[in-house]
C-alpha cells in the first residue's frame, strides 16, 4: 500500500467519524463557527488595512519632508545665487543673452523655443531656455533693464538644479522692490495688473524676513492650486530688496500617494493643518488640499478660504482635534454620513500639518462577507454529505484504522528517530526504512544524504576559518597621521572576498609616510583571498625598500605576474600621505581613480593614472602621479566597483555620480562618519536585493 492511501485511511478515521457527530448531533455549531470565522476574517482584514494605510501614510510623509528639505536646499541655492548676481550688477561681467518679457511670450516671440507643457488645469506653452520678466503695473521696462540683465545670470542656476520631468516643482521666480518680476520656466499670460509686491508672501517678507511656507492659493498664471516657500533678499548693505520663491503643485504632492485599487472607491485623502490661538479665533482642523481639490478662487488676488474638516461624530472629533493639537499620530473608526469609516491620521513637516486617510470599513471588509456567503452555503452543503456518506462507510473506516495505524506509524518513528541524532552531531546514524512504498525512498535519500551534509558541514567550518583569517589580514583600526583623518571599511559578497585595503608604512627620508592601499582581485572565494594575501605580502615585504611608488608595484606586478595564472589579476590604487605634509602622491594599477573633492571649490577631481592590472605584464612600468594639494576640508575617497556597481530591485544602479553626491552633502562629516554614512547609503539604496560584489571604501580628509 502507498503511503497516500495510509494517510487517506488515517484521515477518514480522524475527520470522518467526527464530522458524522458533528453534522448530526450540533449543525449549528458550524454555523456558528462560520460566523465566528466571518467575524474574524472581517477584524484580520480591517487590521490589514490599517496597517497598509500606516505604511503608506508613513511612505506619503517621508516623500514630502524629503521634498521639504529639497526645496529648501533649491532656495537657499536660488536665494545665495540672487543675492551675488544682483550685487554684481555695476561689474563689467553681465550676463549673455536677452531678457524676455511677457507680453514677448504672449506674441510668441523668436528665439523662445515654446513647448507645450500641462499646468494645473490648463495647457501652456512655456520655455525651458528663458526666464520671463515682468514689470508691474505703472512701472516701465526701461527702467528695470539692469536688474533684468544681472536676473539673466539665474538661468544657468535654474537648469542645473531643475529637471524637466520635475512634477513637484511647478515655478521658481525672483520678485524686487523695483517691481520686476522673474519666472523660470518662462511663460505668457500674465495679469494686466500682475504686480509681486501685491502678494501674500512679499508683504509678509517685508515686514519679517525669515525663510517661510504659506498657504495654498491659486497661481496668479495657470490657475493651479498651489503652496509656496520663499526667502528674503538683501543687499551688500543689508537692506530687504525682494524675495525669491518656489512654487509647489499640490496635485503633483497627490501622484506620489495612491491606495490599492480594492480600497480606492469611496476613500478619500487629504492634507490638513491644525490650528489654536493666537494663530487662529479659535482650535480647528482647516483642510489644506484634497486629493480631487475644490480651492479655487475668482481672480488671483483673492485667496481661497480654507474649509475646516469636522467629523460627524462630535466625541471622535475632539480626540482627533486633542492629537493633532499635540503633534500626534493616530487612527479610530468613525461615521461619516451614515457610512462607517477607518480615519488614519499622520503628520509631516515641522507644522502641524497631517495626511488624512479616510477609506470605508465595507472597502476592508468586502472579502470576508464574500467570504462568509460562501462558507454557509459550503456548510449546509457540507452536513447533507456527511450525514449520507458517513454512515455507510464509518464502520469500515474504524476497521481499516485499527489495522493501519501501526504500520504507518512506526517507520516514522524510525526517521525521527534518526533525525533526531543526526541534529545531535551523529554523522554515523542511518533510517533503515524497509516498508515497500514511499516512505522507504524517504529513508534511503535520508541515509544518502548524510555523508553529505557531513562533508558540506567540514567546508563550512574551513570557509569560517578562512573569513576569520583573512579578516585578521584588514587593519584593526586607522594609523594616527598628523593633518588627516582616514577610515576603510570592506564589507565580503562570499564567506570570503577578493577586495582588500591596507595602511603601509613607506619610506620617507624626513617624517612618516603613509600608503593607503585599496585592491581587489577578480573573482571571488578562497582562491581570490589567497592572491588578496599574497598581494599583501609583496607589498608589505617591498615597502622598505626606498621605491618610489610606481616602484613599489612594480615590485610587487614582477612576482605576481610569475605566479598567478593566466585570467587571474589585481586592481589596486596606492596613495602616499606625509604626516604634516599638504600634498599627496599615488599610482594606480589598473584600478578605478580615486574621488577628490575640493571643498573650497565644490567640485571633484579624479587622482586616475594609466597602470595595467598586478599580473598581467611582468615588465610593465608603473608611474607615480602627483603631488597634488590637499587643502583643509579636502576629502579622497578610494573605493572598490562594488559600490557603484550596486543594484537596487529594479536593476538601476547606484552609479558614482549618487558617490560624490553623497561627498558633496557630507562634506563637513568626519572620515569615520563619511565612510560608514557612505556603506549605509549603497545597502540602503540595494534594499532586499542580494549584495552581488565586495564593497570597500576608504575615505582620506585633510585636518
Amino acid at each position: 500500500m502507498t503511503i497516500r492511501r495510509k494517510v487517506l485511511v488515517l484521515f477518514g478515521v480522524i475527520a470522518l467519524v467526527p464530522a458524522l457527530i458533528t453534522a448530526i448531533l450540533d449543525s449549528a455549531l458550524l454555523r456558528s463557527l462560520s460566523d465566528e470565522i466571518t467575524k474574524r476574517n472581517a477584524e484580520a482584514l480591517a487590521d490589514q488595512t490599517l496597517t497598509l494605510m500606516h505604511r503608506i501614510a508613513d511612505e506619503y510623509a517621508r516623500s514630502l519632508d524629503n521634498e521639504s528639505r529639497r526645496i529648501q536646499i533649491l532656495l537657499s541655492l536660488q536665494r545665495e545665487f540672487a543675492e551675488r548676481i544682483l550685487g554684481e550688477r555695476s561689474e563689467p561681467a553681465r550676463a549673455q543673452g536677452r531678457a524676455f518679457f511677457s507680453h514677448e511670450f504672449d506674441d510668441e516671440a523668436p528665439h523662445l523655443e515654446l513647448e507645450l507643457r500641462s499646468v494645473g488645469r490648463r495647457t501652456m506653452k512655456v520655455s525651458w531656455s528663458h526666464q520671463v520678466f515682468h514689470a508691474a503695473a505703472g512701472v516701465e521696462e526701461s527702467t528695470l533693464t539692469d536688474a533684468a540683465s544681472a536676473l539673466l545670470g539665474m538661468q544657468s542656476l535654474y537648469q542645473k538644479i531643475r529637471r524637466r520631468d520635475d512634477e513637484i516643482v511647478s515655478s521658481q521666480y525672483v520678485v524686487l522692490n523695483n517691481g520686476l518680476s522673474a519666472a523660470y520656466p518662462g511663460h505668457g499670460d500674465y495679469p494686466q495688473d500682475f504686480d509681486g509686491r501685491q502678494r501674500p508672501w512679499f508683504e509678509a517678507q517685508a515686514r519679517k524676513p525669515e525663510f517661510r511656507w504659506y498657504q495654498p492659493h491659486a497661481d496668479a498664471t495657470t490657475g493651479a492650486l498651489v503652496i509656496n516657500a520663499t526667502e528674503p533678499l538683501f543687499d551688500d548693505s543689508g537692506s530687504f530688496i525682494g524675495i525669491t520663491g518656489i512654487d509647489i503643485d499640490l496635485e503633483a504632492t497627490f501622484e506620489i500617494l495612491s491606495l490599492p485599487p480594492h480600497l480606492k472607491a469611496g476613500s478619500e485623502l487629504m492634507q490638513v493643518i491644525a490650528v489654536e490661538p493666537p494663530a487662529a479665533r479659535e482650535s480647528a482642523i482647516l483642510i489644506l488640499a484634497r486629493q480631487h481639490h475644490d480651492l479655487t478662487s475668482a481672480e488671483w488676488k483673492t485667496l481661497p478660504k480654507l474649509k475646516r474638516f469636522i467629523l460627524s461624530d462630535r466625541e471622535d472629533h475632539r480626540i482627533m482635534q486633542a492629537a493633532m493639537l499635540a503633534g500626534d499620530n493616530g487612527h479610530l473608526v468613525t461615521t461619516m454620513n451614515g457610512e462607517e469609516k477607518i480615519l488614519l491620521f499622520r503628520r509631516f513637516g515641522e507644522t502641524l500639518s497631517y495626511i488624512v486617510m479616510l477609506v470605508p470599513m465595507a472597502r476592508a471588509t468586502d472579502a470576508a462577507m464574500a467570504a462568509d456567503d460562501f462558507a454557509r452555503s459550503t456548510t449546509r452543503q457540507h452536513i447533507r454529505t456527511l450525514v449520507t456518506m458517513l454512515m455507510i462507510v464509518g464502520i469500515l473506516v474504524a476497521a481499516i484504522a485499527v489495522l493501519g495505524a501501526r504500520q504507518l506509524t512506526q517507520p516514522i518513528d524510525q526517521l525521527k528517530l534518526a533525525v533526531q541524532r543526526l541534529g545531535d552531531g551523529d554523522f554515523s546514524t542511518r533510517a533503515n526504512v524497509r516498508t515497500g512504498d514511499e516512505l522507504e525512498t524517504l529513508g534511503s535519500a535520508f541515509d544518502a544524504m548524510v555523508p553529505r551534509l557531513e562533508a558540506h558541514a567540514q567546508v563550512e567550518e574551513s570557509l569560517a576559518l578562512a573569513r576569520e583569517i583573512q579578516q585578521q589580514l584588514l587593519p584593526a583600526s586607522p594609523p594616527k597621521l598628523t593633518g588627516f583623518e582616514i577610515h576603510g571599511v570592506s564589507l565580503y559578497s562570499d564567506e570570503t572576498g577578493g577586495d582588500y585595503f591596507d595602511y603601509v608604512n613607506l619610506y620617507a627620508q624626513h617624517g612618516h609616510r603613509i600608503g593607503v592601499v585599496v585592491a581587489d582581485v577578480s573573482g571571488h572565494g578562497i582562491g581570490p583571498a589567497l592572491l588578496m594575501a599574497t598581494t599583501r605580502a609583496l607589498l608589505h615585504g617591498g615597502r622598505g625598500r626606498g621605491f618610489s611608488l610606481g616602484q613599489l608595484l612594480e615590485y610587487v606586478n614582477h612576482q605576481l605576474a610569475q605566479d598567478v595564472s593566466r585570467g587571474h589579476f589585481v586592481t589596486l590604487f596606492l596613495l602616499a600621505l606625509e604626516a604634516g605634509e599638504d600634498s599627496i602622491e599615488w599610482s594606480t594599477a589598473g584600478h578605478d581613480p580615486a574621488f577628490h573633492f575640493r571643498a573650497n571649490h565644490n567640485q571633484f577631481h579624479e587622482l586616475g593614472g594609466e597602470g595595467i592590472p598586478l599580473g598581467i605584464d611582468a615588465d610593465w612600468h608603473y608611474a607615480t602621479s602627483g603631488p597634488t594639494r590637499l587643502d583643509k576640508g579636502d576629502i579622497v575617497v578610494i573605493g572598490t566597483d562594488g559600490i557603484w556597481e550596486a543594484s537596487d530591485e529594479q536593476g538601476e544602479r547606484f552609479g558614482k555620480s549618487r558617490l560624490c553626491d553623497f561627498i558633496r552633502e557630507h562634506h563637513r562629516d568626519g572620515a569615520a562618519t563619511l565612510c560608514a554614512g557612505l556603506k549605509d547609503a549603497v545597502s540602503e539604496f540595494r534594499g532586499g536585493r542580494t549584495q552581488h560584489d565586495d564593497v570597500t571604501i576608504v575615505v582620506v580628509k585633510r585636518i
